[in-house]
Parts: C-alpha cells; sequence; structure tokens
C-alpha cells in the first residue's frame, strides 16, 4: 500500500507542478473572465439611457413622453429639425422623434443613424399607442375604467404535464430548464476532460517501457500497482482541476452577485435548485464517464511501444468524444428520437446524451440504472484488459531489456577471456 501511495504522490504532484496543468487550469479562467468583462461592458453599454430630441406642437405628448426616464431621455433644448439634425452630426443626440397629428390620428417618425440603434422603437410605439387610445377614448365617451377593459389583453396560463404510464401530473418548467443545462454542463465537462487528460493519461500509461527505469521499477512493484497507482495520480489531477473550479465559481459568485448585469442573469434562479440538479444522475454520469474514458485511454495507451505514438493512439477516442458530444447536443433538441435513446444506452456516449434524456424526463428510473450498469461493467472490462495489455507489454520489454543486458555482459566476458 505505501507503494502505491509513493506512485500515486510522484504522478500526481509531477503533473501538477508542470507548467501544461497551470495553463490548462488557468486559460478557462482568463477566458471566461474576458468574456464576462465583454458582456458587462457590451450591457452596460446598452442599458444606457438614449438621449434624443422630440419634435410635436402637442403639449399632451411632450408632457407624456418626458416622464418616461426609464427608456430614453429628451433634450428640452432642442426644438427644430435642423437643431436635432446637427446634434447627431456631432454625436450628442443618439436620434429625434417627429410626432404630427393628421385627421385625430397620431404619426410617429423616429430618425437616428446605423450607430444608434440601442432605442427599441416598438417602446416608442407602445407609448404613441396609449396616447392614441384614451385619446379615442375621449372621443367615444368612455371611461377610464372602460379603456382599462379594452386595453386588459387575454390570459393564456402555458402548462407542461408528465406522463408516467395512465398517470398524468404537473411539471415544473424551471426545474427541466436547470436539469436540461446541468446535462449541457456535464456533457462540455466530459467531452473536455477527453480533450485534455486522455493523452496524459496514455502518456503516463505507455512512459517507461523498455527502459531500465521499467526493470528497476518492477524489481520492488508489482506491474499492477505501478498500472493503478499512474491512472489513479491522474484520476486525483483531474479532481484538484474540478475543485480548483468550484472554489473559483464559489468566490466568483460572491464577488458578482452585487452587479446588477449578474442580479438580472440570477434572476428567477435558485442556486440551490439548481445545485441539486447537478448532483442527481448527472453528476453520476459524469464520474462515471471520466472514470470510462479514463479506462480507455489507458488501453489506448497500453497498445503503444513508443511514447511518441500516443497521439495517433488517443485519435480514435478523441473522434468517440466528439461523436457523443454532438449526440448530445441533438439530444438537447430532441430527446424523444430513437436514435437519441438507442446512444443514451451505448456506454461510449452515454454520459454525454443520457443526462438530456433524464433532464427531459423521457427515461424512467430502471432505464437509467441500466444504462449505469452498462457504464460500470464496459468500464471494469476496459480497466481488465488495459491492466492485462500493459503486464504483457511491461513483461517483454523487461524480458528483452533483460536479454539485452545478458548478451552484453556476455560479450564482455568473451573479450576479457581472450585478452
Amino acid at each position: 500500500m505505501n507503494k502505491f501511495k509513493v506512485i500515486v504522490g510522484e504522478v500526481y504532484k509531477k503533473n501538477v507542478k508542470s507548467v501544461g496543468f497551470i495553463s490548462m487550469v488557468l486559460s478557462p479562467i482568463v477566458i471566461l473572465a474576458i468574456v464576462g468583462l465583454v458582456i458587462y461592458f457590451v450591457g452596460s453599454s446598452f442599458s444606457e439611457s438614449s438621449k434624443i430630441a422630440l419634435l410635436t406642437d402637442d403639449q399632451e405628448i411632450k408632457t407624456i413622453l418626458e416622464n418616461e426616464p426609464e427608456e430614453f431621455e429628451i433634450d428640452k433644448k432642442i426644438t427644430t429639425k435642423e437643431a436635432a439634425e446637427k446634434a447627431i452630426r456631432e454625436d450628442t443626440l443618439d436620434g429625434y422623434l417627429e410626432v404630427t397629428i393628421e385627421n385625430n390620428t397620431i404619426n410617429g417618425r423616429y430618425v437616428h443613424t446605423s450607430s444608434n440603434q440601442s432605442l427599441d422603437t416598438a417602446t416608442l410605439e407602445s407609448l404613441l399607442s396609449g396616447i392614441q387610445l384614451n385619446r379615442t377614448a375621449l372621443e367615444l365617451g368612455l371611461s377610464q375604467e372602460e379603456v382599462m377593459q379594452l386595453m386588459s389583453p387575454a390570459q393564456l396560463e402555458d402548462q407542461v404535464v408528465r406522463v408516467e404510464g395512465d398517470v398524468i401530473s404537473d411539471q415544473n418548467n424551471t426545474d427541466t430548464s436547470i436539469k436540461m443545462w446541468s446535462a449541457y454542463v456535464v456533457g462540455i465537462a466530459v467531452f473536455i476532460f477527453i480533450i485534455n487528460y486522455a493523452s496524459i493519461i496514455a502518456q503516463e500509461i505507455a512512459s517507461e517501457k523498455g527502459t531500465r527505469i521499467m526493470e528497476i521499477i518492477l524489481s520492488s512493484v508489482s506491474s499492477s500497482v505501478h498500472f493503478f497507482g499512474k491512472l489513479v495520480g491522474i484520476l486525483l489531477v483531474c479532481l484538484t482541476q474540478v475543485i480548483i473550479y468550484a472554489i473559483v465559481g464559489v468566490v466568483a459568485y460572491q464577488v458578482g452577485k452585487s452587479f446588477d448585469i449578474v442580479q438580472e442573469l440570477l434572476k428567477g434562479i435558485d442556486i440551490g435548485v439548481l445545485l441539486q440538479g447537478l448532483l442527481g444522475y448527472s453528476v453520476i454520469y459524469f464520474v462515471l464517464g471520466i472514470i470510462l474514458y479514463a479506462a480507455i485511454a489507458a488501453f489506448l495507451g497500453s497498445l503503444v511501444s513508443k511514447i511518441e505514438d500516443v497521439n495517433k493512439a488517443v485519435t480514435p477516442l478523441i473522434f468517440l468524444s466528439m461523436i457523443g458530444f454532438y449526440g448530445g447536443m441533438f439530444a438537447f433538441a430532441s430527446p424523444t428520437q430513437m436514435i437519441v435513446k438507442i446512444g443514451s444506452y451505448i456506454p461510449f456516449f452515454t454520459p454525454m446524451i443520457m443526462p438530456f434524456r433524464v433532464a427531459s424526463e423521457t427515461v424512467s428510473t430502471g432505464g437509467n440504472w441500466i444504462a449505469i450498469g452498462l457504464m460500470v461493467v464496459f468500464t471494469v472490462l476496459c480497466t481488465y484488459l488495459s491492466l492485462m495489455l500493459y503486464r504483457s507489454n511491461v513483461l517483454v520489454y523487461s524480458d528483452a531489456g533483460m536479454f539485452k543486458t545478458m548478451k552484453a555482459s556476455w560479450k564482455i566476458m568473451r573479450s576479457e577471456k581472450n585478452v
């Protein structure tokens, strides 16, 4: 057990202290930080009120529109078209609104440049329509209550139900959305793990084959302990990266929740419910998916005799993961398709497709456990084959090394005898 810990510790420390691991951990954080800053500044620019001029002789329209500070700001100093056009040329005005009345009908025209489109014209149209409705109601002798009745829209309730056998029950849209996005996160996480760690695992398994170092190692520890020590060491490196991201996520949430744009994005989202969605079947498929692909990467690493051939050996694994990833994206849009149902039970694709079926509730509890069982069996089989192949290759290389050593010693003895 002590030898196993030593191997795990050496593999772990070697990879965690490497420049590649540090860059692999920091690059997504830096990219997300840049994207967050871009979203923040773009959102801040769009959140600023547009500055416009209002050109009309109707005092009622002036009064109503000037009391809308949240949507836009009216420059009261500009009262002519020439002054408004001059302000637009000088970039001190976003646009101007001309309002005329013909045959008791309000006509508006909003003029602006292509670079000043932050103001939604639907807002102006809604305000002018409200004024038009009030004026028409007064002409028809309608009361304020009657006007409100005319403006009240029809009520439409969107209800989603879940069918289980002969029982139909309500389904929470928010919970479904959280589960779907949790599945999306799991699919991306497994795919990123394969891209980042498949070659690392294969290199660790393939390294030291056919060298004197392996002969020395095998003289003090079995090949099985050596194999699992390397595999567990890399999995701990992956766990370290996940923990780092979890800590960064908590810190970022605590710092960013005070910003208005973050509060707007998180409006209506219960963080506790979100974490429960992530900690359900999604985390099971995430863990099993990582272990499965780690076992496959170890199997491919056991096939090669030179570390230079590792990248070629893991290429099929990358293609498999890409098929699973795009299969998950298809399941995100159409979780009830037959190809999605079949693919969700293929162990290669289960960790990226099945979470979407769970989120859309198109798979039963029994179906979930069948998929999990298939993944466990397939993972054990891949690990066993990897270990057997690793043992046979290590023994071949070690015997070859011992043969070369004996041959060299025999040559030296013969040369000394001739002397």
